[in-house]
């Protein structure tokens, strides 16, 4: 059982005479008409009104008789929480200004406040807020011709790009098609096989195949996969063939040798003829060993036995040191890392295994295949042949010219002539010799060297086009993205501004009250100082709240609940509400939030007072209630049954025990007590007192109180 704190002041009443009792109602009028929402100034203005009947004259005697008295209830006691708040929409819509710009827009029409929007103007879309649009239909314009431009700017860069991967495929197929020409005359001049061996001895196609992989890897963006492929090892590679010919050995002579030295070997019993064995000395001493090479002669110029003597036709073949592995040098600075492949033949290891090469060692018809160098060879070799022949003839002839001579045939004129002819053909056989000789030691390895170097050339200059391909692919793709993300920001741009003019007019988009500005009270309070009310031509910044839609069917009371009581207030707790506009109407709600930290709102005016936002659920959906209107609530924190309980001003303290004054005997009588919970009104007395005994509401003077027995 609740005791309204009225009826308190009504018991009181009734006991005071007619004059005082009239100047109390007064009093009393006036304190309801300014009374402050809280608990505070609820008892504050009950104890101040009990010591005003005081101090009238209300109750004080010798005996105590006057005293306002109370009797001592037993029954069921509500332990509440009262609190004074306001009325606020538990679900509502803020609508703020899209439109962005510093200097704000400005309100061109607004819906007038307190209209309550129906489920047909949100079906038509009704314009509740008209925005200045004119500025943004300017912005709109330029903004088109810029997506206008940067459009055409991609499509350019597009077609710049598409052009640039046809030129790049055209002049990299011009490169790989120089580079087969080149290996075609290089095979052309020494044969397939020769020149297969000499590419696989250089390392020329895994070179290529590495820098190509390497080149594809740095277009992807995979740098690493670009160090492991220019740092693989390289197979190892054959060295430079050296050999030579022994005379006591003629399977080793050319056959065009084998069949003539035989023969002259046969007519001059078994052995070489000394003319031809000094021609063939002189012959070797001119260095055919490595004659055409990049390393010179055979050093010594003479050979180690009168009938042994070094070729151009080697027939053996040695090993090569190991290659020493490639390196990947990356260019690393501040901006990136970006790979640069050595020069794919120029380098230090290609050059060591390239100065050993020696052309003349297969300055062989054997080793030859059919080609240039062969048929050139054959023919210098034939003439030699020739030649040679002539000269044995006009030899032999001359023999018998000289025995002609001596036996008067012949006139010594004659013998002359033929002698004259010796001599030519002795000639010719030395010119055919050092032609042979020429070529093998410079015609031959110079044009083979010349074959390889246009090859080479044109190796690298197939791999400095995919390098400039590469290069060039990446200007225009990265020109090209630029554009694109260009046209791409414009048009996001230009959908910005048309969505800002589409959101310049806000229309209905659920039913409910309209209301100016932020829903939060403290928002609208503090709002900045440059902010003009909300109105027909007032100017609102961007984020600014225009609107708010409160859902009139749930309504909640939003209370501060000081920290002496918030520790007893909990989520569930039902609440009894009372609305200052309808006093006789009775609502009930339940508590679905409270703060878990103190409002910072009013710390600046009173940092001392903390008080905890909280909020009250209103039970069911009643349509003459408006936010913002002034309620009371009665937060039920707990329910006693069957207890005694006394009004909070019975009980009073007498050094540190909690005491009650009761009539007794006329005198009234200090009595010790135990006290429990307390409402705002009332307080369980645990024992001291029982049901029935009359207390004091004031405390009596000290000199007329007798202590309790």
């Amino acid at each position: 059982m609740n005791l309204d704190r009225d009826l308190v002041l009504t018991r009181i009443a009734e006991r005071l005479p007619e004059g005082l009792r009239l100047q109390m109602q007064s009093l009393r009028d006036r304190f309801m008409a300014a009374r402050k929402p809280t608990r505070y100034a609820i008892v504050g203005g009950s104890a101040g009104l009990l010591i005003l009947l005081f101090s009238l004259g209300g109750g004080s005697g010798t005996d105590g008789a006057g005293s306002i008295t109370f009797q001592a209830r037993r029954g069921d006691l509500d332990i509440t929480v009262l609190e004074g708040g306001a009325l606020e929409a538990l679900v509502s819509t803020e609508i703020r200004s899209a439109v962005k710009g510093r200097e704000g827009v400005k309100i061109l029409s607004i819906i007038e406040e307190g209209y309550r929007i129906t489920e047909e103007d949100v079906s038509i879309g009704k314009v509740l807020v008209e925005l200045d649009t004119s500025q943004l239909i300017d912005e709109q314009l330029n903004q088109e011709i810029s997506v206008e431009s940067a459009e055409a700017e991609f499509i350019e860069r597009r077609a710049q790009y598409e052009i640039q991967l046809n030129q790049n495929t055209t002049e990299l197929n011009d490169a790989r098609q120089t580079m087969r020409f080149a290996r075609l005359d290089f095979e052309k001049f020494l044969g397939a096989n020769v020149v297969n061996e000499i590419i696989a001895e250089l390392e020329i196609e895994e070179r290529l195949a590495r820098a190509e992989a390497a080149d594809l890897a740095v277009l992807k963006g995979d740098v690493e996969q670009a160090a492991e492929t220019m740092a693989a090892e390289s197979s190892p590679t054959p060295a430079p063939r050296t050999g030579g010919f022994d005379l006591n050995n003629l399977d080793s002579l050319p056959p065009q040798f084998q069949e003539r030295i035989r023969q002259a070997m046969a007519e001059n019993d078994g052995q070489l003829p000394q003319e031809m064995l000094d021609r063939m000395q002189r012959f070797s001493q001119g260095g055919f060993q490595g004659g055409g090479g990049r390393n010179g002669g055979n050093g010594n110029g003479r050979p180690t036995r009168p009938t042994e003597v070094t070729s151009s036709f080697p027939t053996e073949t040695g090993a090569a040191p190991a290659a020493q592995p490639r390196e990947l040098v990356l260019a690393n600075t501040e901006k990136s890392a970006v790979p640069v492949v050595s020069t794919l033949l120029l380098d230090e290891e290609y050059m060591n295994i390239r100065d050993q090469l020696d052309f003349t060692q297969y300055a062989n018809i054997d080793r030859l295949e059919d080609g240039e160098a062969k048929q050139m060879l054959r023919q210098l070799q034939d003439e030699l042949q020739v030649a040679q022949e002539e000269y044995l003839l006009a030899q032999t002839r001359i023999e018998g010219q000289r025995r002609l001579e001596s036996r008067g045939f012949i006139t010594p004129t004659e013998l002359e002539a033929e002698e004259l002819n010796l001599n030519k053909a002795n000639n010719k056989l030395q010119e055919k010799e050092t032609s042979l000789k020429l070529y093998i030691q410079y015609t031959f390895p110079k044009e083979a060297e010349q074959k390889l170097t246009d090859y080479e050339n044109a190796v690298m200059s197939y791999q400095r086009q995919l390098k400039e391909n590469i290069a060039e692919e990446a200007q225009e793709e990265a020109r090209l993205s630029s554009a694109e993300r260009k046209f791409n920001l414009e048009r996001v741009k230009l959908a910005d501004v048309n969505q800002q003019i589409e959101a310049a007019t806000i229309r209905a988009i659920r039913p409910g009250l309209v209301v100016y500005g932020a829903s939060d009270q403290n928002s609208q309070r503090f709002r900045r100082g440059n902010e003009e009310a909300i109105a027909e031509g007032a100017t609102v910044r961007e984020r600014q709240s225009i609107l708010t839609i409160p859902d009139m069917r749930e309504m909640a009371v939003k209370v501060n609940i000081h920290e002496s009581a918030v520790q007893r207030v909990a989520v569930g707790q039902q609440v009894n509400v009372s609305i200052d506009a309808f006093p006789d109407e009775r609502l009930t709600g339940v508590v679905t939030k409270v703060a878990v930290v103190a409002d910072s709102a009013n710390a600046f005016m009173n940092p001392d007072l903390k008080v905890y936002p909280t909020t009250i659920k209103i039970d069911g959906t009643h349509e003459w209630l408006r936010p913002g209107m002034s309620a009371q609530v009665e937060i039920l924190v707990n329910r006693l049954e069957d207890v005694v309980y006394v009004p909070l001003q019975a009980v009073s303290y007498y050094g540190d025990q909690r005491v009650v004054y009761v009539r007794s005997g006329g005198r009234p009588a200090r009595r010790d007590v135990t006290t429990g919970a307390f409402s705002e009104q009332f307080i369980e007395i645990v024992s001291g007192i029982r049901e029935g005994e009359e207390v004091l509401l004031l405390p009596p003077q000290q000199e007329l109180v007798e202590a309790a027995i």
